[in-house]
């Protein structure tokens, strides 16, 4: 079936990168609507998102989105934004409390 009409923005955002996606990493955006609330249209744009990229993505809690799709990062960091929220995209490693502990008592020998 084709898609008829106006492309959504996450479409827009996503079309202005490169083609090529990258999945190496795990990325973490951070959003923060402080003067206003955020709009449905942000929400539903933000499944668009999940739905182009198909890797994933999901939503932490309404303010924290996680994906391995560089494209994801950069597209859901922008249109959060353009929405009027405050930014903050990190590129993370996922560990356990395990390894930290082994960290620290490692730390603690030398």
């Amino acid at each position: 079936m084709i898609k008829m009409g106006r492309k959504s923005i996450a479409e827009k955002l996503i079309e202005e990168l490169p083609e090529q996606d990258i999945f190496d990493k795990l990325y973490l955006v951070l959003y923060d609507f402080t003067k206003t609330r955020a709009p449905v249209d942000f929400y539903n744009n933000l499944k668009r998102v999940t739905e182009i990229t198909e890797d994933g993505s999901t939503l932490v809690q309404l303010s924290a989105f996680r994906t391995t799709s560089m494209k994801a990062a950069i597209a859901v960091s922008r249109l959060a934004e353009r929405y009027g929220a405050d930014v903050q995209l990190y590129e993370v490693t996922e560990t356990s409390p395990e390894k930290l502990t082994e960290q620290l008592e490692t730390a603690q020998e030398v």
